[in-house]
């Protein structure tokens, strides 16, 4: 039996087991919408949820396990980006289809801030499970944009490494909050996000 339909007890989940388990994750997502989850704990968590501590951990081992549950679920919708990225792209339509690629990943930011926001956090502090997900939920998408590269622009010597240098510039950018990057000089992550359109296309078109 697939565990992800088992709770930690090693039953079948039910409708109820289901919505129950869900309604844990729907209610971590949203406090950590404006909090660090450093700090929060599973008694907290439960009865923001309105379940029994013990009811928690019939479905996850701690925080963390919750954490992980919601960054599992957020990799499953990446159908969109790979999506643009399998769409064909010619120096005719290059703009536009960067364009899309762009946008789409910023959507995706967006919708799953919270949980990629912590799936970096941890990866980049070392904690395995998180940076292999992050590994096996961008392998594919780096192994596409670099054959778009390679394809748009055979000259090119290190079309895979371009790619991930891309690829981290517009995680980097997406991850901002809407007004963007302030500083000596202010830019918001549209701006910031038309600056890399325009580097991809450079870089392609050359």
């Amino acid at each position: 039996m697939d565990k992800k339909a088992q709770n930690l007890h090693g039953q079948k989940m039910g409708r109820k087991g289901r919505e129950t388990r869900q309604k844990i994750m729907d209610m971590t997502l949203d406090m950590l919408g404006h909090r660090s989850y450093k700090d929060l704990t599973v008694s907290e968590l439960a009865s923001e949820t309105g379940v029994s501590s013990s009811t928690f951990y019939v479905y996850f081992e701690d925080i963390e396990d919750v954490l992980f549950a919601c960054v599992e679920a957020a990799a499953l919708d990446l159908d969109d980006l790979h999506a643009v990225l399998e769409q064909e792209w010619d120096h005719k339509n290059l703009e536009a289809q960067v364009k899309k690629f762009v946008e789409v990943y910023n959507e995706l930011w967006e919708k799953h801030r919270v949980e990629l926001r912590i799936r970096n956090l941890e990866a980049d502090q070392g904690n395995l499970r998180f940076l292999n997900i992050r590994i096996e939920t961008t392998k594919g998408i780096l192994q596409k944009l670099t054959q778009r590269i390679s394809l748009l622009n055979p000259k090119l010597k290190y079309p895979q490494q371009i790619a991930i240098v891309i690829h981290a510039a517009m995680g980097s950018i997406a991850s901002q909050h809407e007004i963007g990057i302030t500083g000596a000089i202010r830019q918001t992550r549209k701006q910031l996000s038309n600056g890399v359109v325009e580097l991809i296309c450079a870089v392609l078109r050359n």
